[in-house]
């Protein structure tokens, strides 16, 4: 079930940063904003962050097996949206070198799907 909701979270995330138009909602503007950082053009940068979710799966998955944490369906789900979110974000810093946000509310920074995934997902995990 983890698999299945960070797959589906990749692909629309991804989906949703190709398909990205200017476009304007009553509450929310959609636009294009890459979110440039200088690490994200260094090679061992990006390795380190590739490392770092590798690492981080890794300890989620033995807290898994060792029945310490992340034992409900809620939880499960949460770490997969968390992850897909997470290697979303990834693969637009290993591809593009930076990461496209495009959800502007107007008062808070402009963000994307994956982004909405990683927090959403993180507190299922944790409160689920």
């Amino acid at each position: 079930m983890p698999l299945a909701f960070g797959a589906c979270v990749l692909l629309l995330d991804q989906w949703t940063k190709i398909s990205i138009q200017e476009r304007r909602g009553a509450l929310v503007s959609f636009r294009f904003v890459p979110h440039r950082s200088r690490s994200y053009e260094q090679t061992g940068a990006r390795a380190a962050l590739v490392l770092t979710w590798l690492l981080a799966l890794a300890c989620v998955l033995i807290l898994h097996r060792l029945g310490a944490w992340f034992q409900s369906p809620t939880s499960l789900a949460g770490l997969g949206l968390a992850f897909g979110g997470a290697a979303g974000n990834l693969l637009d810093i290993l591809r593009r070198r930076y990461v496209v946000d495009f959800i502007d509310v107007g008062w808070w920074p402009v963000f994307n799907l994956a982004d909405v995934a990683i927090l959403g997902g993180l507190a299922a995990a944790f409160l689920g």
